[in-house]
């Protein structure tokens, strides 16, 4: 028959890739005069987060991964209550 197709199956949300320098963006304003232990791992570094306080990019991206899992978690959790 002419002009029948399959219907297309809806495609899956892709999840955006991670640039490879991750997701954070420290290029600017986030190295510090001295080094200073890290808020996450405690070993030294001279950079610092938006908030001033030290920090190692990569322990500062893990935190904000794990973070976002919590928050994940707390919702799926609140809203199975909810049911």
């Amino acid at each position: 028959m002419a002009g029948s197709r399959k219907p297309r199956r809806p495609r899956a949300p892709r999840r955006p890739r991670i640039p490879p320098t991750g997701v954070l963006d420290w290029t600017y304003g986030h190295w510090g005069g001295v080094d200073r232990n890290c808020r996450y791992c405690g070993r030294l570094t001279p950079l610092q987060d938006t908030d001033g306080r030290p920090a190692h990019k990569v322990c500062a991206e893990l935190a904000i991964a794990q973070q976002a899992e919590e928050y994940a978690e707390a919702w799926e959790n609140e809203r199975l209550r909810k049911q």
